[in-house]
């Protein structure tokens, strides 16, 4: 009976590229409605008309005007002169913080947020600003001291409560924010921000039921919050809902036609759902809205790989490698498609490059090593099983595989050691016990071959192998016939 080896793996981003949660952050406090990213707040004092431009009054006035008009370079000049004019004001030191951290100065920002607090203790404005700031800068326990300062000032602001929330979020401490949020609803029980926020929070700590309550309390208060319906899709496709997430995902897309995620992870459900097809062209609309989305082609060409498109999948890894050479994955798929193709050679240049990227991979060392295998330089293999099985010392299959190795050099004992330690760890594997018998009737021990090949045969009737039972038998027969 031939020896068989198994055949290269692959891997799927199918359950981790699931595109990351939107999360919605307050804007403006005390705004209404849902902003779609943090804003730093504006303490706006205006002077009166008959004032002369020389007044620090004036200047930060015109600095206000010019920051709406979008011309940062006269708002900080007006800023300045304010500031000049009257070292210690406050809203200026404010204002200008919010230019300069609008136009990527986050330590400016920072700075003068910082004096404007140190010239005025309780400005509540300040402490939110620069805890938006800090957490651009991921001092997250700054921002964390930040906003609960602006908490004390104004316990009662629910915008607040979710702000806290958005920080906790980003700090891991998901418990946390679920607490802040539900502060929020109980100052603002319609506070669609906290629901969702809730929602996303809840859904990263396993709670998928939590979870779709608070997407539906959302789609209550706002039945075409497409947001809601996306958090919702994911949370019924984590709980198990594959159907019910792809009606969510179908709705969110009808509320707006180039919402990305929402390609993609109707994608990821299809293909759970085997439509491979359906998979593949919501994968290429996500790539029609952003070209450069990696995770889209190397999911799609996994798609393309399961329909049977091989050359398609072969361009998609393509493309993946081109926009994230350091991707393993890639690599290694490729050589998968390769190795099926006949390509050998090709096959080993990608799993080399992936260990080039990531030399403690075991997936691309046991692919290579299956390579070698096939080409016969069964030297090299075994060089790869060894490592494989340093990385990975409990897997059977690379035991096995290492034993047909050995058997093929004529190296029996170490062929022999293989199978054993294969079946140690996996008294299930009925290759390995089929291949020791194979072995042991080479080696004229008849009747432990008899035992290891009827035990092989069970494994492979339990298993439903039809081949390797039926495989097993004809050699058992001619075994026992030989020993009569």
């Amino acid at each position: 009976m031939k020896a068989p080896t198994y055949q290269p793996m692959s891997i799927s981003f199918w359950s981790i590229a699931i595109a990351t949660s939107l999360l919605a952050c307050v804007g403006m406090l005390n705004s209404k409605g849902v902003s779609a990213e943090a804003k730093p707040v504006k303490q706006v004092q205006t002077a009166p008309e008959s004032q002369p431009l020389q007044s620090a009054q004036a200047y930060f006035k015109r600095g206000l005007n010019r920051s709406r008009d979008r011309n940062p370079v006269g708002a900080i000049a007006d800023f300045d002169r304010a500031i000049e004019i009257q070292p210690n004001f406050a809203d200026a030191y404010n204002n200008r913080g919010i230019v300069k951290g609008s136009n990527g100065d986050k330590k400016g920002a920072i700075a003068d947020y910082s004096r404007a607090i140190e010239i005025q203790p309780k400005f509540f404005e300040a402490y939110v600003n620069r805890s938006f700031a800090l957490l651009e800068v991921q001092d997250l326990a700054g921002a964390k001291r930040d906003i609960q300062s602006a908490i004390k000032l104004n316990p009662q602001d629910a915008q607040l409560y979710i702000t806290q929330g958005t920080i906790l979020t980003q700090a891991g401490d998901k418990a946390s924010a679920v607490d802040s949020y539900t502060r929020a609803l109980k100052l603002s029980p319609r506070s669609l921000e906290a629901y969702y926020n809730r929602g996303m929070a809840r859904l990263d700590l396993g709670d998928k039921k939590g979870a779709i309550a608070d997407y539906n309390s959302a789609i209550r208060l706002q039945p075409n919050y497409a947001n809601a319906y996306y958090g919702r899709g994911k949370a019924k496709g984590s709980a198990g809902d594959v159907r019910g997430s792809i009606a969510d995902y179908d709705r969110v897309i009808r509320l707006q036609p180039n919402y990305l995620n929402a390609y993609f992870n109707r994608a990821v459900a299809k293909n759970i759902l085997s439509d491979r097809s359906g998979a593949i062209s919501d994968y290429s609309q996500a790539i029609r809205l952003k070209p450069d989305y990696t995770n889209a082609y190397f999911n799609r060409a996994a798609a393309y790989s399961e329909e049977g498109n091989r050359a398609g999948a072969i361009t998609d890894y393509n493309t993946t490698i081109k926009l994230n050479p350091k991707l393993i994955e890639a690599y290694n798929n490729r050589g998968v498609l390769y190795f099926n193709n006949g390509d050998r050679q090709a096959a080993i240049k990608d799993y080399t490059l992936a260990i080039a990227v990531k030399s403690d991979y075991p997936l691309s060392y046991f692919n290579r090593a299956l390579a070698y295998y096939v080409i016969r330089d069964y030297p090299k293999a075994i060089i790869d099983y060894n490592k494989a099985i340093s990385l990975q010392p409990r897997k059977a299959d690379l035991y096995f595989n290492r034993g047909l190795s050995h058997y093929k050099l004529q190296d029996y004992p170490k062929a022999m050691a293989d199978y054993n330690t294969a079946i140690r760890l996996d008294p299930t594997h009925a290759l390995a016990y089929s291949n020791r018998g194979l072995l042991n009737a080479q080696l004229k021990a008849t009747p432990q071959a008899i035992i290891d090949l009827e035990t092989a045969a069970k494994l492979f009737s339990s298993q439903k192998n039809t081949a390797g039972y039926e495989a097993v038998n004809r050699k058992l027969e001619q075994i026992k016939s030989e020993s009569l």
